[in-house]
């Protein structure tokens, strides 16, 4: 099973990267010259491993927001949609309450980023569990929703009056997440956002794992009849999971609003939301499969921006071309799973 558990996300891996660079190679472009501009752009300096880690703080939550609802037996897509909201609410709570400490200011921030985020995919879930709405639809819909509610708030109600972009005003000093030393991520964004995405991934191993909370959530996605057979609510452990699922999204906005630009602009979310899925299907939604998983593709992000520049062929578009090919694979788990078996069976006899 270990071997297993191994086999599919490497071999995942290797095919999206594989797929990727022959697609590269097809263009007049040669392989190993953009795989070691990808390597070099990702790892070659601190400020690049640093870029690489800030890409990856993000997706630390969306990984975890996406696992959390998978683990629950259901398919949270609003990552997007949630993430622009907490970072709406963050700069909302940093501007209104602009003259508190930071040992208030930044708690506060993220408390009621997760409440908002949460509640927006509590909504999603209430649809899934009272009226049967598939999750997947509502939370893509409400993602358009979420944009429109940001971009509102953003150019009418906390418009930054001194810049042409739709950005909000700044945060108060005491909502600012401080960034790490030069050491660890050179001259780059990276902040303490790292450290708290580790929290709650620790966070998110102890309550699934170890709680009875964890333990009805993954009853309700393994084995929903055993759960009403045993008396568990299923619609409320289905809203709660998306709550839960929503709110992580939600701080997947401290990085990139409180830790870097100290404002919410419009689309800062990068598709995060949706990278996320990827990076909880790579992961197999364990908190050590999206701990490496995001780092990967927190990589990928950052190497690929060099391609721009030093290639002629190729952009940084094929960091979403081996993404989307990693997901395909990750999707084809049963036929590669019978590979392996037949491979480890002929390799036992």
């Amino acid at each position: 099973m270990k071997l297993k558990a191994l086999f599919l996300p490497l071999i995942s891996l290797l095919l999206g990267l594989g797929v990727a660079l022959l697609i590269a190679a097809i263009l007049g472009e040669s392989p190993l010259k953009v795989l070691s501009v990808m390597i070099q752009g990702a790892v070659g300096s601190p400020t690049a491993v640093g870029y690489s880690l800030y890409y990856a703080t993000p997706l630390l939550f969306t990984g975890m927001s996406v696992a959390w609802a998978f683990r629950a037996g259901l398919f949270n897509i609003g990552g997007e949609g949630q993430m622009a909201l907490g970072g709406l609410t963050m700069s909302a709570v940093g501007i209104l309450a602009s003259d508190l400490p930071s040992w208030v200011g930044i708690p506060l921030a993220l408390f009621f980023s997760f409440i908002v985020g949460g509640l927006w995919g509590a909504f999603a879930g209430w649809i899934k569990a009272k009226r049967g709405c598939h999750e997947v639809l509502s939370t893509i819909l409400l993602n358009f929703v979420a944009f429109g509610l940001v971009g509102f708030f953003i150019s009418n109600v906390f418009k930054n009056p001194d810049s042409q972009v739709p950005e909000t005003k700044a945060v108060g000093l005491g909502f600012v997440i401080p960034s790490l030393p030069n050491w660890i991520g050179g001259s780059s964004p990276l902040s303490w956002a790292l450290l708290l995405g580790f929290l709650f991934l620790c966070l998110f191993s102890f309550v699934m794992e170890r709680t009875r909370l964890g333990f009805y959530q993954r009853m309700v996605g393994g084995a929903q009849g055993l759960a009403l057979r045993a008396g568990i609510n299923t619609n409320r452990q289905i809203i709660l999971a998306m709550f839960i699922s929503g709110g992580l999204a939600a701080l997947a906005a401290s990085g990139p609003v409180l830790g870097f630009a100290l404002k919410t602009r419009e689309g800062f979310t990068a598709n995060a939301g949706f990278v996320g899925v990827a990076v909880a299907l790579l992961g197999g939604n364990k908190p050590l499969g999206i701990l490496f998983s995001s780092l990967l593709f927190g990589a990928l992000t950052k190497g690929a921006l060099d391609l721009d520049l030093d290639t002629q062929y190729v952009s940084r578009d094929l960091a979403l071309v081996i993404q989307a090919l990693i997901v395909i694979a990750v999707a084809s788990q049963a036929g590669l799973l019978q590979l392996f078996d037949r491979f480890m069976k002929r390799a036992t006899t």
